[in-house]
C-alpha cells in the first residue's frame, strides 16, 4: 500500500515538474520574441491603454496595466501619449514606459505593467510636471573643481531645478556638508543628485524623500525629507478622489492599503463580512479618512499604525442575521437584481460626500419589503385607474360618433 502511494506521489511530482517546465518555456519564448521581433509604431495623442493594445496585438499577447500602474499614471488608463517607436518590441516598450517611470513583467501568457521604484518619490498620482522634474533629478550629475563653496552648490541646484525648496529648512545646509565631505584636492567626482539625497538621509535619519508642489502653473517644487513613519503618514494624508463600482469592500480596502504601501490585516467574526459589493464615491478626501469611512460604513473598526506599517480592520461590530439571497429570474441588464440603494451622507459643507450601497430584495428588512410592496401596489392602482379612465373616454367618443 505504501509502495503504491509512493509511486502515485512520484507521478504527481513529475507531472507538476513537467508543467512548470512548459510554463518557464512559454515565458522564455515570449521574452525571446520581445527581443527578436522588430517593429515600428507611430502613436499620436492616444491613450496608453490603446498604445499597449496595439503593441500587444503585434506580439499576439495581452498587455495589461496593474492596479498600481493605473494609480501611478497621471490620468490612469486615459493617460495620453505621443511616441515614435522603432526597433525591437522590448526596446519600444521600455522607451514608451520610461516616460511614466513604468516597467513591464513577462508572465506565462501576458505582460503586466507596474510602476518603477522611483515613483515612490511622488505621493499619490503624479502630474506631468512632477514626472518631468523627477526625471531631471535622476538625470543630473554634479561635478565641481577645487575651492567650490556651499553657496555655489545651492545656487546651481535652484537654477537646475526651477527654484526648488526643501523641508526641513536646514536641508540645504546638510546637502552642502555632504558635498564637502565628498570633495578632494582635485575637486569632486561626478555624482547624481539622488545619491546626495541618499547620503543626507542616511546621516540625518531621514531616508525617505518625496517631491511635491507643481500642482499649479508657477508653483515651485518642494523636496521633503522624512523618516519611514512620517513618510507613511504623508501618504495617509494625501488628498484623493475615489470611485469604485460593484467592488467588494475587501478589494477596495486592499487597493487603498496598497496606495499607502502598508500591510492590511483583517480580523473577521463573520467569514462573509467585507464580501458584499458596494459603490464608493468620494472626492477631495484624505486617504486616511477614506479608509475610515469605508470601514465604518460596513459596521467595522479600523486602527492605523504608521509606526508599525499596519492597517488593522475588525468586524462586524454587530451580529447580523445571515439571509440567503433568493434566486431571481433575470436576464441581466442594468439593475442586475437590485431593487434600490442607500446613500449615506458623510462629512459637512464642501467636504460632504456620499457612500452608496446597492440593495437586492434579500437585503431588505420586513418593514422595507412591505413598504416596497405597498408602493408597487399604489403605482399599479394609479396606472389601472388611468387606463380605465382612458377606456371610458374612448368608449364615450365612439358612442358619440355612432349617434351622430
Amino acid at each position: 500500500m505504501k509502495a503504491i502511494s509512493l509511486r502515485k506521489m512520484i507521478v504527481v511530482i513529475v507531472i507538476i515538474g513537467i508543467g512548470a517546465g512548459f510554463v518557464q518555456a512559454d515565458r522564455q519564448e515570449l521574452l525571446n520574441r520581445l527581443i527578436r521581433e522588430q517593429t515600428k509604431f507611430e502613436f499620436k495623442d492616444v491613450t496608453i491603454a490603446e498604445a499597449l493594445d496595439d503593441i500587444g496585438s503585434e506580439l499576439g499577447v495581452e498587455i495589461v496595466l496593474s492596479d498600481e500602474a493605473e494609480w501611478k499614471l497621471p490620468n490612469g488608463r486615459a493617460t495620453r501619449l505621443s511616441a515614435s517607436l522603432n526597433g525591437s518590441l522590448a526596446d519600444s516598450l521600455i522607451e514608451m514606459l520610461n516616460a511614466f517611470f513604468m516597467r513591464y513583467v513577462v508572465g506565462d501568457n501576458e505582460i503586466t505593467i507596474y510602476p518603477r521604484q522611483e515613483l515612490e518619490h511622488i505621493l499619490g498620482r503624479p502630474n506631468a510636471e512632477q514626472l518631468k522634474m523627477l526625471k531631471n533629478i535622476y538625470a543630473v550629475k554634479f561635478s565641481f573643481g577645487p575651492g567650490f563653496s556651499a553657496e555655489n552648490i545651492l545656487d546651481m541646484i535652484r537654477n537646475m531645478f526651477e527654484g526648488i525648496s526643501f523641508l526641513p529648512y536646514d536641508t540645504p545646509k546638510r546637502i552642502s556638508e555632504i558635498f564637502k565631505s565628498m570633495s578632494t584636492d582635485k575637486g569632486m567626482v561626478p555624482v547624481s543628485f539622488t545619491v546626495i539625497l541618499e547620503q543626507v538621509g542616511d546621516k540625518y535619519r531621514t531616508p525617505r524623500w518625496y517631491l511635491s508642489g507643481m500642482d499649479f502653473p508657477g508653483q515651485a517644487p518642494v523636496i521633503t525629507m522624512v523618516n519611514e513613519e512620517d513618510f507613511r503618514k504623508a501618504k495617509l494624508d494625501q488628498v484623493v478622489d475615489i470611485s469604485f463600482k460593484d467592488e467588494t469592500a475587501a478589494v477596495i480596502l486592499q487597493r487603498l492599503s496598497g496606495w499607502v504601501g502598508m500591510d492590511l490585516l483583517v480580523n473577521k467574526s463573520n467569514p462573509m463580512w467585507l464580501e458584499e459589493e458596494i459603490v464608493v464615491n468620494m472626492q477631495n478626501i484624505k486617504l486616511r479618512q477614506a479608509l475610515r469611512n469605508i470601514v465604518n460604513s460596513v459596521d467595522g473598526e479600523i486602527n492605523i499604525y504608521a509606526d508599525q506599517n499596519q492597517i488593522n480592520v475588525h468586524g462586524p461590530k454587530h451580529r447580523r442575521k445571515v439571509v440567503v439571497p433568493a434566486k431571481t429570474k433575470s436576464s441581466g441588464g442594468a439593475s442586475e437584481g437590485y431593487v434600490g440603494k442607500i446613500s449615506i451622507p458623510m462629512g459637512e459643507g464642501e467636504d460632504k460626500y456620499y457612500i452608496e450601497f446597492m440593495l437586492r430584495e434579500s437585503d431588505l428588512t420586513e418593514g422595507l419589503k412591505k413598504l416596497r410592496e405597498d408602493k408597487i401596489k399604489e403605482i399599479i392602482r394609479k396606472f389601472s385607474k388611468a387606463s380605465d379612465k382612458a377606456t371610458e373616454i374612448a368608449a364615450r367618443t365612439q358612442s358619440y360618433s355612432i349617434l351622430n
